[in-house]
């Protein structure tokens, strides 16, 4: 009689580049829900931010433009900050901001 002897590190029996597949398949999956994640942070921050506008809409007019303009500045001044250094940040670069 003949014996078999399977090594440690033998792969299972299957269809030849299914466990490629799968790691893609497990990465596309795990990319969506961070996609997902993110979509709904975005829209939360959105609605929390429409909600404080709202809000400052019923306080007298100077107060409630003062607070706006700020909110406004705020978020254009992360958003310009954000730009810069994703710009900046990569040598490579073709979008780069010249200087």
């Amino acid at each position: 009689m003949a014996a078999i002897v399977i090594k440690g590190n033998a792969k299972p029996a299957g269809f030849a580049g299914t466990a490629g597949l799968r790691a893609k398949a497990g990465g596309m999956v795990q990319r969506a829900m961070a996609c997902t994640a993110a979509a709904v942070l975005v829209c939360a921050a959105g609605a929390a931010l429409l909600q404080l506008v709202v809000q400052m809409l019923n306080f007298p007019a100077p107060i409630a433009v003062t607070g706006i303009t700020v909110m406004a500045v705020t978020l254009l001044n992360s958003l310009r900050r954000y730009l810069r250094t994703r710009a900046t940040g990569k040598a490579g670069n073709p979008h780069r901001v010249q200087r």
